[in-house]
């Protein structure tokens, strides 16, 4: 299983509240049995699974991105848009939204067509 730094952040749709000590073992079952879908700067991995309610988590490597506060800008993008395409969004979906370096020049509409495109890919958006 691969490490996990504390890079990732996770909504609940239950309470709809930052966690920063994401599941390891959800996250860990998204990695091995999640199906992937691939942006221009931003990869999706999911999986539907009634055991844990709906949850996103946003993932920027360290070794991508080296700044800390760009690395927070861009999830708290990530964070903004799925709260916005939250009424859209199917139950017992969880996904990983991993974002690459060329994510941190789009802009924050750019970034939002390109995650709901891929969100709309997977079948996660009604």
């Amino acid at each position: 299983m691969p490490a996990l730094s504390g890079v990732a952040n996770t909504f609940n749709f239950g309470m709809f509240q930052k966690n920063k000590n994401a599941k390891r073992e959800l996250i860990a079952k998204i990695l091995r049995q999640g199906r992937s879908l691939r942006g221009q700067n931003i990869s999706l991995k999911y999986i539907i699974d009634s055991e844990y309610s709906s949850s996103f988590v946003f993932i920027v490597s360290a070794k991508i991105i080296k700044s800390a506060v760009s690395r927070n800008k861009i999830k708290r993008r990530g964070r903004v848009i799925i709260s916005k395409l939250l009424p859209r969004v199917k139950k017992d979906y969880s996904a990983l939204i991993f974002f690459e370096k060329g994510s941190l020049e789009m802009k924050f509409s750019e970034l939002e067509i390109e995650i709901t495109k891929l969100l709309q890919k997977a079948g996660v958006l009604n």
